[in-house]
């Protein structure tokens, strides 16, 4: 089994017309495509309807490597939707607390719903000390992890996007889930956030289910 060490979010948007069975057959194929490409480990279809305007349909991917990924992400285009967002990076252990940067497990069952979303810091963030920066992320870290039920993956992409991180949770509870966000508000890390958005967020399901959920 591949170690995946690069995770993508790939959201597409359906034009106008093209809700139809025969292009839920073009995306099928593509996703079979995307999913026998060398190196992915785990591909996983959400549907994002009525949550955004600009995207409906989204696409987990998990693999070993940057090529691996662009030869998912290209099969997955072939189904010839229009890209909304593209958001990818590196799973590295955390420099401030040693973990992992996930508490999820690529292979396994998967939670109803998954939120992602690109953020940076500020510039004040990389001048202050660094056992200042740690204290206050091991404070965002031990509320995270006082929520049970809600795992996390964060993906390192400085220098390589728009964005320096890209995190995304899987939660069976979207209420619970804003509870978790509405905490990490008030913490002393807070101040120091550039920029969070866009949010995205899909509601899980097997491809038939996702299929049937954008196409109808």
């Amino acid at each position: 089994m591949e170690i995946a060490q690069v995770h993508g979010f790939v959201f597409l948007r359906v034009p106008p017309g093209r809700r139809t069975r025969v292009e839920a057959d073009r995306v099928r194929a593509a996703v079979e495509t995307a999913e026998h490409a060398p190196g992915v480990a785990g591909l996983y279809a959400y549907s994002l309807v009525g949550l955004r305007p600009d995207a409906d349909l989204g696409f987990w991917v998990a693999a070993a490597d940057p090529d691996a990924y662009q030869a998912a992400a290209r099969a997955l285009l072939l189904a010839d939707l229009e890209p909304a967002w593209n958001l990818w990076g590196f799973v590295r252990p955390s420099q401030y607390t040693g973990r992992e940067g996930t508490t999820i497990r690529t292979q396994g069952d998967r939670r109803r719903y998954l939120v992602v979303y690109p953020f940076s810091k500020t510039h004040e963030w990389y001048q202050l000390a660094s056992d200042l920066r740690r204290s206050m992320m091991m404070e965002h870290a031990r509320f995270g992890h006082s929520f049970e039920g809600i795992e996390q993956i964060l993906l390192y992409c400085t220098g390589l996007s728009d964005w320096e991180f890209v995190v995304g949770y899987e939660t069976d509870d979207l209420v619970r889930f804003q509870e978790l966000v509405t905490a990490l508000r008030s913490t002393l890390a807070r101040p120091y956030t550039l920029r969070d958005t866009p949010t995205l967020v899909g509601r899980y399901g097997s491809l038939d289910e996702t299929l049937l959920r954008v196409f109808g």
